[in-house]
């Protein structure tokens, strides 16, 4: 039977058993006071207060003790409740501190350790938790005192948590790309974009719109892009083979640069874009890249124009072009045939802010659907026969033109059509339209454009694509 203030039993010294003549029925022992602490220190997770780690403290204002008990408890507290666990547990301390040791007689067999009894001797009352209980015949008892007022007298006010700063968080750095179709598996018209933030939002949220209401969400950046500028000027370099002379250094905000072998740089790793002066974006590879400074790498043994940019290729593009490694940070914008070359109004900003914050950029933008485009054609060459001239070239495609076990690489178009444009110097003479790989450009027309037949003419050929609105990249050469 469980009595007031949980106690079990009461006894008396008429109800202990002696051990022995002349030994004391119960002995007392009481700790010194620096034994104990002079506060307690609670440390635990605050409901609160963003679920932060917080501390609830509880001091003694006596006593000789320099001691201080701490525990760290992985549980949410509120801040009231854990103020007062804090003084409960203190406070049981310094009443926990007197012991006491006696003997019961077998008809006390129900108690156990945790129960609760009342001791009344020497004419005062003591409440004691058992601690311990040992079996000869009968039942050996150490306890300790307890105060049951401790649990249910003590009320902490809670803790005022701190007034949170206002979090200032900046916009994002984010760059439009019109890429060629690097990967076929995604659709040509697709645009992409890349971002970079410190500290990173957790993701950046890019909406459009055709006027300045009605914004639609169009991507979610979910990863910092290894983005930078370039230190040095970048001059042009050859295509299809790797340039072992040119080198320039990039200073990254984000992200970090690594070199490759020859076999993992041709399977596609190490690929970046650098941005002209006119808004283009040139892919380039590079084999090396070498930390020389903080977030400073010099880039080496390159390859130029990849992917059909190198008419993005300048004799010199100034430092301080944009720089953007092309990983899975770069995120796909989804774009329709329709929508290319429309100047959209673009809002992007930090994804855990609503898309009227601060935060938010506005910027116009017009996708030009660059994975739609024709590549130039290769190996332009001219020969003669009777004074007319017949030019031909290779045709390359941007879609499945891997297999080399192909006689002919893919056409990649709806049909089959090129313009070759005929000039002096930079006069425009003459353009020719074909639906083959090759144009005779007669003796008569050579007379008519230049008043006699040439030894040699300077040509450019381009691919035509009925889903691109312009021409191709095209190639130059002289014939």
């Amino acid at each position: 039977h469980r009595g007031q203030d949980g106690v079990t039993a009461e006894f008396t010294a008429d109800t202990l058993v002696e051990m022995r003549a002349g030994d004391p029925l119960v002995t007392l022992t009481r700790g010194q006071e620096t034994e104990l602490p002079a506060s307690a220190k609670l440390r635990f997770i605050s409901g609160e207060d963003d679920y932060r780690q917080a501390v609830a403290e509880a001091r003694r204002l006596t006593g000789a003790s320099g001691r201080v008990a701490q525990a760290d408890l992985p549980i949410v507290l509120d801040d009231s409740l854990s103020g007062n666990i804090a003084e409960t547990w203190l406070f049981e301390t310094w009443a926990a501190r007197e012991r006491a040791t006696f003997a019961l007689p077998p008809s006390a067999l129900a108690l156990e350790p945790g129960d609760v009894v009342a001791l009344n001797t020497d004419g005062r009352i003591r409440t004691l938790r058992l601690t311990d209980v040992s079996e000869h015949g009968v039942r050996d008892v150490d306890a300790r005192r307890i105060d049951p007022e401790v649990y249910d007298r003590i009320s902490v006010p809670g803790r005022t948590p701190a007034p949170k700063p206002p979090v200032q968080i900046g916009s994002p750095a984010l760059a439009f790309l019109d890429l060629p179709l690097l990967d076929a598996t995604v659709p040509p018209e697709s645009g992409y974009v890349a971002a970079v933030q410190v500290p990173w939002p957790g993701s950046v949220a890019v909406f459009s719109s055709p006027q300045n209401t009605g914004y639609q969400l169009k991507a979610l950046v979910p990863a910092p892009a290894a983005m930078g500028t370039t230190l040095d000027a970048v001059v042009d370099g050859p295509e299809g083979r790797i340039d072992w002379r040119a080198k320039f250094r990039v200073k990254l905000t984000q992200g970090m640069l690594a070199s490759a072998d020859m076999v993992t740089m041709l399977g596609g790793a190490n690929t970046a874009a650098i941005k002209n002066a006119s808004g283009e974006w040139e892919v380039i590879q590079f084999l090396n890249a070498v930390l020389v400074d903080v977030q400073t790498y010099e880039i080496s043994g390159l390859l130029r124009g990849q992917g059909g940019t190198e008419g993005a290729m300048r004799a010199s593009v100034a430092a301080g072009a944009s720089f953007v490694v092309l990983d899975a940070a770069v995120t796909r914008v989804p774009m329709t045939a329709s929508e290319l070359n429309l100047a959209f109004n673009w809002k992007y900003g930090p994804g855990n802010r609503n898309l009227g914050d601060a935060s938010y950029v506005t910027e116009s933008f017009a996708f030009k659907g660059i994975g739609l485009r024709p590549l130039s054609p290769a190996r332009v060459k001219g020969v003669r026969a009777g004074g007319n001239l017949t030019v031909s070239w290779l045709r390359r495609t941007r879609i499945g033109g891997d297999n080399w076990e192909a006689a002919d690489v893919p056409l990649g178009e709806d049909s089959e059509a090129y313009d070759v444009e005929i000039y002096s110097g930079a006069t425009l003479k003459r353009t020719i339209a074909t639906t083959v790989p090759s144009v005779v450009y007669t003796s008569a027309q050579q007379v008519a454009d230049f008043g006699v037949a040439q030894a040699a003419v300077s040509v450019k050929v381009y691919q035509l694509s009925a889903n691109f609105p312009a021409r191709g990249t095209p190639r130059a050469a002289v014939v």
